[in-house]
């Protein structure tokens, strides 16, 4: 089954064509970064034909590495050694190779998108959120830091290698190359070595990147979070860089550094080119470890291990942080052009290693390292070309690959060994907005959205079949959405009550399944961003065509989050969760926020309280959604409160909360009264806590009557908006946004409102320092990761 079976929703088309494989990533934040030629084009799929980001390659930087001393009167540069790169020649600056990193290392808490050039030059880049531009912002340069280390360590060489005129190793580290005039005398800045070609070619392969990949994030003893971005050179060598999250969060320049990356290592993985690298982690005796798959031009793929422990105390440069697992294929076969490394939640013990190949052929590897069990599966050689991208979805239950020959194919897993199975159909009814030509004639790299119900392509297009007036100049490339909602996993066999009563169709039961998955991984594992665009975008499709479909899915839902049986109507279902609010996580309740104003209420124009400005309206989802928000509220309130009592931790508005548990001392716990009465006893110690407050236009008082509006006492009255964190009167300087509930935020919330699993907590459970302040800006209401507001023109991430 290609390409041709499946039906694009959307396509975002290009100015420049990809060379290399995976062309196409898509972030934790929801913005797909796809390589385009010379530079790097952000898309954000909710908006596919709003603003956009670009990344301009700069022309790439020659380090002072050395220069060719002299054999008789010529220099040695016809050696077998310099050959290839005497006869190179890059008119301009492409881009060979994308990663993104898991969310919050950005200031603003963001994603940052690693980029590696055909010239082997790796710089880090942020989104402009304070530059008020398309450009993105060149953060790290890992090249630099890279041939800092090697200029320390002198290539690791054994003898420096001094030139007749008394030029010696090192002494122009730190300047720039020495550079020819136009008569080829030499002009000198400072003098660099003179070094063999042999040298001269084993250094500049040292420095020379192929393909970067950040690592997802690892988990730390204390408050901040670190992952490792890999970067794999023609030396065969790979480099690995520790980048730990922010200490603090903003959105105003300057607020806080730039990230930074510490070597860890240094792995002479192979003997030749890096090809492919990729992460996964994985939990043995209870010890996390961080897996990492490296495939080389030779054909040789190897799989290591690292101690998340031994990770994060790595500090010397070139410490051996990984250890070989085993060499999974070894030297001889094709070349690997791309890895895909998986450990599945159902078999923890198992990993599993996609390998696309140069040849096109494809391969699954499955390692049982419970008892060392190593099973390979025979090569499919479905694609006629290299394999350009490989994408698992479903948690490992389906993967995807793309090819240089234009083809597309999804494949499930049975036992040891891939089967091939249709790609979906779109059954959505939702139509692209622009005329996008249908004359691709090669896939460049494929990725999976975030809740695994969209999958994106890239592809260059036949000059042949557009037309030359227009699109040729205009159109090089296309980025192409497609829905897989849809996708059979099973192979036969389902059991009628795993159906949806009254749909027979097994696209729309294949749909239920999925998004219900999709909604399952969201709610148990809390360290997954909470990004729901597609699922949101899907559900509301269904919506406007069948809503009894959507209220199915929603009610197969809630009867599983709450763990009981029931009568199968949604008035049954919702008048227990009215009951059993307290019961359930925070993420449930987020999910459900977001769920009730998007998709139930999506048409219906609601303000902050939930209140709707429509005719009628469905009042079970509007009084659901007003009792999940004061749900959420009191739990805040109370974290707050707990958090000040148990780590003396401070926080501005601690007046303002007291009132509104006074003013809802009837519908407010008893647990967040009595914490209430004690941080009165000790709120003298807090500055700046009077009940009322100044306008931020005038000097006028402000009383506490709402939580997210106030109005000054003046005659011509300022309304002024209040933080939804602390319910204090916003500053006028930038401030935090959800671009769900549309509130403001300048006091950050902690970080165990998004973990708490019922409120109140069970009694034994204490607040420590390391969990108070929050890791990441989120909102309380919705659980989205929090933003600065873009004006229209500038591209901004849409999780919802």
């Amino acid at each position: 089954m290609g390409s041709i079976t499946a039906s694009r929703f959307q396509a975002v088309p290009l100015v420049s064509s990809p060379v290399y494989s995976n062309a196409v990533v898509w972030s934790n934040e929801n913005l797909v970064a796809v390589v385009s030629g010379h530079f790097v084009t952000i898309v954000n799929p909710a908006m596919p034909f709003g603003p956009k980001g670009l990344i301009t390659i700069p022309e790439s930087k020659v380090f002072p590495i050395g220069v060719i001393e002299k054999k008789g009167e010529f220099l040695d540069l016809a050696s077998g050694c310099m050959l290839s790169r005497c006869l190179s020649h890059e008119v301009r600056p492409c881009v060979r190779s994308i990663s993104w990193s898991p969310l919050g290392l950005a200031p603003n808490a963001g994603c940052l998108l690693a980029v590696c050039t055909a010239t082997g030059i790796v710089k880090v880049y942020r989104s402009p959120f304070c530059e008020f531009s398309t450009e993105w912002v060149e953060v790290m340069d890992i090249s630099e830091k890279l041939h800092t280390y090697f200029a320390k360590i002198q290539y690791g060489e054994a003898h420096s290698q001094a030139s007749e005129d008394g030029l010696t190793q090192g002494d122009s580290d730190d300047e720039p190359i020495t550079r020819l005039g136009s008569r080829g005398k030499r002009r000198r800045h400072s003098s660099p070595p003179l070094i063999s070609a042999e040298q001269y070619a084993c250094r500049s392969a040292m420095l020379s990147s192929v393909v970067v990949s950040w690592s997802s994030m690892l988990d730390n003893k204390s408050r901040r979070g670190f992952c490792i971005l890999a970067t794999g050179t023609k030396s065969g060598t790979v480099s690995l860089w520790r980048v730990h999250e922010p200490q603090c969060y903003s959105i105003t320049q300057g607020s806080n550094p730039p990230p930074d990356a510490s070597l860890i290592g240094l792995i002479q993985a192979h003997n030749s080119w890096i090809t492919a690298i990729s992460f996964s982690k994985f939990v043995s005796d209870g010890s996390p470890e961080l897996l990492l798959a490296t495939g080389s031009s030779d054909g040789s793929v190897k799989l290591w291990r690292g101690y998340i422990d031994d990770l994060l105390k790595s500090t010397e440069d070139g410490h051996a942080s990984f250890s070989l697992l085993k060499e999974v294929i070894n030297v001889g076969s094709g070349p690997p052009s791309v890895l895909s490394l998986l450990v599945r939640d159902t078999s923890p013990h198992e990993i599993i290693l996609a390998v696309g190949k140069g040849s096109g052929s494809l391969e699954i590897l499955t390692y049982d390292i419970s008892n060392g069990k190593f099973v390979a599966s025979a090569p499919h050689y479905a694609h006629d070309q290299v394999v350009t991208g490989l994408a698992w979805a479903y948690g490992g239950r389906c993967l995807y690959s793309c090819s240089q020959d234009n083809s597309l194919h999804s494949w499930i897993i049975k036992g040891d060994s891939l089967h091939e199975v249709p790609l979906p159909s779109n059954i959505l009814g939702v139509k692209m907005s622009t005329d996008v030509p249908n004359a691709s004639d090669a896939c460049f790299g494929i990725a999976v959205s975030p809740a695994s119900l969209v999958f994106a392509v890239v592809r260059s297009f036949d000059v042949n079949l557009l037309n030359p007036m227009y699109q040729a100049r205009s159109q090089k490339a296309v980025v192409e959405f497609f829905w897989i909602g849809g996708q059979k996993l099973q192979d036969g066999g389902e059991s009628d009550d795993e159906k949806f009563p009254g749909f027979p169709n097994m696209d729309l039961v294949n749909w239920g399944r999925n998004i219900l998955w999709s909604l399952n991984q969201y709610e148990h594992y809390l360290d997954k961003p909470l990004v729901v665009w597609d699922m949101l975008a899907a559900l509301s499709a269904f919506t406007k065509s069948d809503a009894n479909y959507v209220e199915q899915i929603l009610v197969k839902w809630l009867m599983s989050s709450l763990g009981f049986e029931c009568s199968p109507s949604l008035g049954s279902v919702l008048a227990r969760v009215y009951r059993s609010l307290s019961d359930l996580t925070s993420r449930q309740l987020h999910l459900l926020n977001v769920i009730n104003r998007h998709v139930i209420l999506g048409e219906a124009k609601l303000n902050n309280e939930g209140q709707t400005s429509g005719s009628e309206e469905p009042q079970l989802w509007i009084k659901l959604l007003e009792m999940c928000e004061h749900n959420i509220q009191e739990r805040l309130v109370g974290c707050i409160f707990a958090a000040i009592l148990n780590s003396n931790w401070q926080h501005a508005g601690l007046a303002q909360m007291r009132l509104w548990v006074t003013k809802n001392e009837d519908m407010v716990k008893d647990y967040v009264k009595l914490l209430s009465s004690k941080v009165k006893k000790i709120e003298k110690r807090y500055v700046a806590e009077a009940e009322e407050e100044c306008c931020s236009y005038c000097s006028a008082g402000v009383s506490f009557e709402d939580t997210e509006v106030a109005y000054c006492q003046r005659a011509e009255k300022h309304k002024l908006t209040r933080c939804a964190v602390s319910m204090i009167v916003c500053p006028l300087s930038p401030l935090w946004f959800c671009v769900s509930c549309n509130r403001w935020v300048s006091n950050l919330a902690p970080g165990t409102l998004f973990t708490l699993l019922r409120y109140p907590p069970p009694a034994q459970k204490n607040l420590q320092n390391g969990e108070v302040i929050s890791s990441k800006p989120l909102c309380p209401f919705c659980g989205i990761l929090l933003q600065r507001l873009q004006p229209d023109f500038l591209l901004s991430t849409m999780p919802v």
